[in-house]
């Protein structure tokens, strides 16, 4: 019954959504954006600073990426900021990750100190793998900026998460943070650093080993269900593609996402840029934004009729079970029977 009632709340508030838009962003936009405009304006930005990575996790599609690897031109990075200014309103979310480890990018902090300059109300985070989460790098974060960070460690011992994290070793990984968790308490800065476990069939039975080992010393801990990230196959639940359109996804139209070389994506797991919406050398954000494609994107997600709109076409998300509307509280899957 509990299982039901959240599809079905899921469902009201998904027919809220895309019922009002894109009416409700008169009501939207001046509050939030201080902009009189019916246009779409991005509420957060994943802005690929580097996809260069130093990990082979088994959930991740990087190694299947045919895009060049690249790090961010300053030139680049300094327009998307400066266009977001105009727009920052009460803030915006910048993400400054994507198919990459950020710690690799050798001007991540001069990224941040920028980007806090010129946004001093939006939150900039990134995702880190911590493998190269030294002492240096640590105090540099600690002095960015920074509103959060994400420590992803999926395991609670060498034998699970080296098997998730290949190319990682564990016990290096879990020094770092604790280290850092250390230096940040003595430090006593506003940072906020959550855990978070990627939680697949792999690792489930740690969770409680996990949730001991680090309560009273990360601000947050968050198991997150393993998906598909289209190609990978690792979705926890509901991973097999039907034929048919289950449900709709918003991240056209609150999301705006930018590869290292300035290229604009259209969602967070299309990881190989499968469709393509310009590029922010030649064209202004909000225009990107509002592109016939973003435009025509938006209404097949609308309409339920993405069949012929990659990389929709072939995401669980929304032709599967696998995402937030259907997946259930990994506290209570991490009770159930491993599935054969």
């Amino acid at each position: 019954m509990e299982w039901n009632l959240h599809q079905l709340l899921g469902r009201i508030r998904s027919a809220i959504y895309f019922g009002s838009i894109p009416w409700c962003n008169y009501a939207i936009n001046p509050l939030q954006h201080g902009r009189w405009t019916g246009r779409f304006i991005p509420k957060s930005l994943y802005i690929e600073t580097t996809n260069h990575c130093n990990a082979h996790c088994m959930m991740c599609p990087h190694d299947k990426m045919d895009r060049k690897r690249g790090h961010m031109d300053w030139a680049v990075f300094t327009k998307i900021v400066d266009e977001c200014a105009g727009f920052e309103g009460r803030g915006l979310n910048l993400f400054l990750h994507k198919d990459g480890e950020p710690l690799l990018d050798p001007r991540l902090f001069e990224r941040i100190a920028y980007a806090r300059g010129k946004l001093p109300r939006s939150r900039i985070h990134f995702n880190t793998n911590a493998a190269l989460l030294d002492a240096d790098k640590a105090e540099k974060i600690l002095r960015s900026g920074l509103t959060s960070i994400v420590c992803s460690v999926d395991g609670a011992s060498p034998e699970t998460y080296e098997t998730i994290r290949q190319g990682l070793r564990y016990e290096s990984v879990r020094s770092n943070v604790e280290a850092f968790l250390e230096r940040k308490r003595a430090a006593g800065v506003s940072l906020r650093v959550i855990l978070q476990m990627v939680v697949g069939r792999e690792n489930r039975h740690e969770m409680e080993l996990y949730r001991r080992l680090w309560t009273g010393k990360a601000d947050a801990i968050v198991f997150k269900p393993m998906h598909n990230f289209l190609v990978q196959g690792t979705a926890l639940r509901g991973g097999e593609i039907g034929a048919q359109q289950l449900a709709r996804c918003t991240m056209p139209f609150r999301v705006m996402l930018i590869y290292w070389n300035g290229d604009v994506g259209l969602c967070c797991w299309d990881y190989n840029h499968s469709v393509s919406l310009g590029n922010v050398r030649e064209n202004g954000l909000l225009e990107l934004y509002n592109s016939p494609v973003f435009a025509r994107a938006r209404v097949a997600m609308q309409r339920k009729s993405c069949a012929d709109f990659k990389p929709c076409n072939i995401c669980s998300q929304i032709y599967g079970h696998d995402g937030p509307l259907w997946t259930r509280s990994v506290d209570r899957i991490s009770d159930e029977k491993s599935d054969g």
